[in-house]
C-alpha cells in the first residue's frame, strides 16, 4: 500500500506489467493508496509481516523468500518498507532474487521524514543508498517527492543540491535554523 505520490509515480512510469506482480508491505491500514487495482489483470501477490486486508501471504523477506517462486515476478513494488527493516541489504537481495531477469522494481523510501515505528524505524535512504542495496538493478528513473500531491523533482546527475534548493530558513534566538521538507525517494529499475 502506498501514498498518493507513490501511486502517481508508479502509474505514470509503469502503467502495465508484463507478468506477475509482487507488492511488499501490502497490508491496508485504511489510510493508504491501493496498487492492486492498477494491475488487476495480472497475477498479484501482496506480502506483509502480518495477516490483514490486502495480504495474500505472510512473508518476512528479510529472513528469506518463503514459498514465493524465485525469478518469477515481472514487477515488484516496495513502498515505505525498507526503513522498517533491520537488515535491508538482506531483504534487497531476497527481493532481487524474486524478480525475473528484465523484471522491474519500484522502490519508494523516506529520505527526510519523522520517526515512525512499524514495528520499528531504522533507516533513511538517498537514491545512492538504494542503488547500493540493489546492485543488480539498473535504475532507469530517480525522483523525489514532497508530501504535496503531484510535487516531484527528477534527480539528475549526482543530485547534489536538490534538497538544499528546497530548504527554508527561519531566524531563531540562536541564529538561522534550516528546515528541509518531507522528501521521499522514488526509484524504478530493471533487474539485469
Amino acid at each position: 500500500m502506498g501514498d498518493v505520490n507513490q501511486r502517481l509515480f508508479l502509474t505514470r512510469s509503469l502503467p502495465k506489467a508484463a507478468g506477475p506482480v509482487l507488492e511488499v508491505g501490502s497490508r491496508d491500514y485504511g489510510n493508504t493508496e491501493n496498487f492492486r487495482d492498477v494491475y488487476a489483470g495480472n497475477e498479484y501477490i501482496g506480502v506483509d509481516l502480518s495477516a490483514g486486508k490486502n495480504v495474500d501471504r505472510v512473508v518476512d523477506l528479510a529472513a528469506g523468500t518463503g514459498d514465493l517462486p524465485e525469478a518469477h515476478f515481472a514487477l515488484a513494488i516496495c513502498c515505505s518498507v525498507l526503513e522498517h527493516v533491520r537488515r535491508p541489504w538482506e531483504m534487497a537481495e531476497n527481493l532481487t532474487r524474486l524478480l525475473r531477469p528484465g523484471g522491474a522494481l519500484y522502490v519508494a523510501v523516506p529520505w527526510v521524514w519523522r520517526y515512525h515505528p512499524y514495528p520499528d524505524d531504522y533507516f533513511r535512504f538517498s537514491w545512492r543508498g538504494i542503488a547500493e542495496l540493489f546492485p543488480r538493478i539498473a535504475w532507469t528513473r530517480r525522483t523525489c517527492s514532497t508530501n504535496v500531491p503531484d510535487e516531484f523533482f527528477e534527480v539528475s546527475g549526482d543530485g547534489a543540491g536538490l534538497d538544499d534548493a528546497m530548504a527554508k530558513y527561519v531566524s531563531t534566538a540562536a541564529g538561522q535554523r534550516k528546515y528541509l521538507p518531507y522528501l521521499q525517494v522514488h526509484m524504478l529499475g530493471v533487474r539485469s
